[in-house]
């Protein structure tokens, strides 16, 4: 007599998320959050640890992590640091 076939097991594979709190360049401690205030049109980048705060203004193609690279990039000029 013949066994039943058993299903296959699916395994679903966690999606990766894009992250909310990122590393503060000035610090290097992972703090820095982002905040968007739609209404007034302003994004404000601040690290929780040092306080380091830039503001931009708000953009509607522009996701978290894209504000978070403007930050960065503003913040490497403002120091002279060449990459």
């Amino acid at each position: 007599m013949g066994r039943r076939k058993s299903r296959r097991k699916i395994r679903l594979r966690p999606k990766k998320k894009i992250p909310s709190v990122f590393q503060c360049p000035r610090c290097g401690v992972t703090a820095v959050s982002v905040s968007i205030d739609r209404k007034n049109g302003v994004v404000a980048v601040t690290c929780g640890a040092c306080k380091l705060r830039y503001t931009f203004e708000y953009q509607e193609i522009y996701q978290p992590v894209d504000y978070y690279g403007k930050f960065v990039d503003a913040f490497v000029e403002e120091m002279g640091i060449s990459v």
